[in-house]
């Protein structure tokens, strides 16, 4: 039953993504029949699929537990499935290789002052000490990595990964593989309502399947790993009056009521007010590939085809600048070897992003300043401008010297008109190291554990991109190991 479970969503899931033909998905009569048994009790159980969720199912079921993963969609993945698929980890061997000097101490100091101190000292450490061996891990279990390292958009310092397979699409095979050869079932379309306690212990869950009212129950612990709320524009309005009108870049999945359902049960929530936004598609349209993820690569320009920011600053120094543009409307700009730099998911949403019109192509710069419907003169003397930085290594703007490598000249070019949208958020379940849920007295609630998204106190007020994967694995883990030893 198991195995069969497992194989069927990640089926789905790559079916969702256009991978797979319909034929994949051929039942017999005996699978249909077993797919009507669910397990009442389990050692854990655990809420949510994403790279957090399957994350923590192995490592509890590396220790010895039995295991089942709740996930509220019909596919698996979550916002994992949808992502850049960066992970930030300093790599000795590989940032040598670039001329790149970091460290575990240097990257704990860089995402505390990137979060405006808010952060809990001691998580972050556990973030910044267990990076590179998340990356071991990941391989371990057969994510391939391309070669060398970058600074990711918000990133601060080239130390990210980069998987070979387009975004988070990697990362859902191989862990969804690894919950098949494991023997631990992930069940979908399972909605998770509420929190089962006996006494001050959680022992289970109550949970919406096939409209039945059904309820769980775990020998150990429970985790909740369902992801943050980034796509609630009721509450994430409600927090930030800044946000309305803004679209998000997540799945439609991330709405947080497991945040709400965990403090119910006794939990603290914290810091829902930090609410992180990135560049995505213009109101009305869909595809948010924009070309910035690669900082070396682009340039940010307004509708005045004109400059405005350090493109390699923090996600919130960025967020805050595009905000102050006339329309709040940006565009960024690369040239071929820019977008061939882009993984294929980004190149297919910019071609489908030309149709609808938000996303432009030329060989000229100053025709594509016209189809933009910007000052062609100003866009020409803005590339020309950059390029002048590159060579000199001196930007009006303060980008970094390492962040002064690529020239933008090698025809077509291309723009991509975005805006500011909900992204990620940095507030939620209050845990410790141990990935325990804490009380408002901040003691450990028996049997409740929480990683990623859903979680608070990682990131501070702002999360560094590239982070927010690398603690999702990271605490994943944590959780599924202390779950399953009953910590």
């Amino acid at each position: 039953m198991n195995n069969m479970w497992t194989r069927k969503h990640l089926l789905k899931s790559l079916l969702a993504l256009g991978l797979l033909p319909l034929s994949s998905f051929a039942q017999s009569k005996d699978e249909a029949q077993k797919e009507e048994v669910l397990p009442k009790k389990v050692d854990v159980i655990v809420i949510g699929s994403g790279a957090a969720g399957m994350s923590a199912a192995i490592a509890a079921r590396d220790k010895g537990a039995r295991t089942v993963v709740l996930e509220k969609m019909p596919i698996i993945g979550g916002n994992t499935l949808i992502s850049s698929g960066v992970v930030n980890a300093p790599d000795e061997k590989n940032q040598k290789l670039q001329g790149i000097e970091d460290s575990n101490e240097w990257f704990y100091k860089q995402t505390l002052a990137a979060g405006h101190d808010k952060a809990d000292p001691v998580l972050v450490k556990v973030l910044t000490d267990r990076s590179y061996q998340t990356i071991q891990w990941l391989e371990s279990i057969g994510v391939k990595f391309k070669k060398g390292v970058f600074q990711v958009y918000g990133g601060l310092w080239p130390r990210g990964h980069y998987p070979s397979v387009s975004h988070g699409r990697g990362y859902v095979a191989a862990l969804s593989e690894q919950c098949r050869a494991k023997d631990i079932p992930i069940l979908t379309n399972v909605q998770v309502v509420g929190l089962i306690k006996e006494g001050s212990r959680v022992i289970g869950v109550e949970a919406r399947f096939k409209n039945q009212l059904k309820k769980f129950y775990a020998d150990k612990a429970v985790i909740i790993a369902s992801g943050g709320f980034s796509a609630n524009k009721a509450l994430y309005t409600k927090l930030d009056p800044r946000l309305e009108g803004m679209t998000f870049t997540g799945a439609s999945s991330a709405t947080g009521e497991m945040i709400g359902i965990a403090e119910k049960a006794g939990a603290a929530v914290s810091d829902m007010e930090y609410i992180q936004c990135n560049l995505g598609p213009d109101v009305g349209y869909s595809h948010r590939s924009g070309y910035h993820l690669d900082v070396t690569r682009h340039v940010l320009v307004n509708i005045h085809g004109k400059r405005f920011v350090a493109e390699d600053g923090a996600r919130d120094y960025l967020r805050d600048a595009v905000l102050q543009q006339p329309n709040k409307i940006v565009y960024s700009i690369v040239d071929k070897n820019g977008f061939q730099n882009l993984s294929s998911l980004f190149q297919q949403a910019g071609i489908l992003g030309e149709i609808e019109g938000e996303h432009f192509e030329n060989n000229d710069l100053a025709e594509l300043a016209k189809k933009m419907k910007v000052p062609p003169e100003n866009l020409v003397n803005t590339i020309k401008e950059y390029n002048q930085a590159v060579e000199t290594k001196k930007d009006p703007y303060g980008r970094e010297v390492w962040m002064l490598t690529q020239k933008i000249e090698t025809p077509p070019f291309y723009a991509a008109r975005v805006r500011m949208a909900v992204h990620y958020t940095m507030g939620g379940i209050v845990i410790n190291e141990n990935a325990q849920v804490l009380t408002k007295e901040r003691e450990p609630i028996k049997g409740l554990y929480a990683a990623g998204e859903v979680t608070t106190g990682v990131h501070g007020s702002n999360r560094v991109g590239g982070n927010g994967l690398l603690d999702a694995f990271v605490f994943g883990r944590i959780a599924g190991e202390n779950a399953a030893v009953g910590l």
